[in-house]
């Protein structure tokens, strides 16, 4: 009875020393955050962006999108830059369909270990890809061109710096906003924002 026992333990015994390398390293890979994943318009195309906490032995992000949630294409990478306190990522994608895809990242490491994130859906009905008409200003406003409502407005400079913040109110339809007198001649980005989503357009002040 004792030799059976033995003998029975012992592959066993080599089967865990031998899986728990793996295991640790699949639960390092695990612990890779992403937060923030999200799916909005820019200039016509989809801007996928999101951040992670932290980074470890990964080797690239692999972008992929979906027209029916099931079968996934591969859209291209991003490299990994393994910073230890994480760091912000940003994609893009024409738009080349007129309801909606699915999105999501499959987070790959240096030994090909990978996992996906979950999907974020980006409806195109929804969207507003050109709302400021004419985009290049020659007058003191901008003109404003709603379908959906959004609550606030922010005029961006190519350096990130916000130069004018506009409470929209939920209004819809023709909205003239008078430009600050601070925004000089250049090019900028607007941006809409209500509760849902954050969109943006390039305008030239001239």
């Amino acid at each position: 009875m004792k030799t059976l026992f033995s003998a029975a333990i012992l592959p066993l015994f080599i089967f865990y020393l031998l899986s728990t390398p793996q295991l640790s390293r699949a639960q390092s890979l695990a612990t890779v955050q992403i937060k923030g994943l999200k799916a909005e318009s820019r200039n016509g195309n989809v801007g996928l962006s999101w951040q992670t906490e932290s980074e470890k032995d990964l080797r690239q992000f692999e972008i992929e999108y979906s027209r029916d949630g099931k079968y996934y294409e591969n859209l291209g990478f991003i490299p990994s830059r393994n910073k230890i306190n994480g760091d912000i990522y940003e994609f893009e994608q024409p738009v080349m369909y007129n309801d909606s895809a699915f999105y999501r990242i499959k987070i790959v490491d240096r030994e090909g270990r990978w996992l996906y994130t979950d999907p974020v859906l980006f409806h195109v009905n929804k969207i507003s890809a050109f709302f400021v008409y004419p985009s290049v200003i020659n007058s003191p406003e901008l003109n404003i061109f709603l379908q959906d409502p959004f609550y606030s407005l922010q005029v961006v400079n190519m350096n990130g710096e916000v130069l004018q913040k506009q409470n929209l109110d939920g209004k819809t339809g023709r909205i003239n906003v008078p430009l600050s007198p601070i925004i000089a001649a250049g090019i900028y980005v607007v941006q809409l924002s209500n509760k849902e989503r954050t969109i943006t357009q390039k305008i030239m002040v001239q």
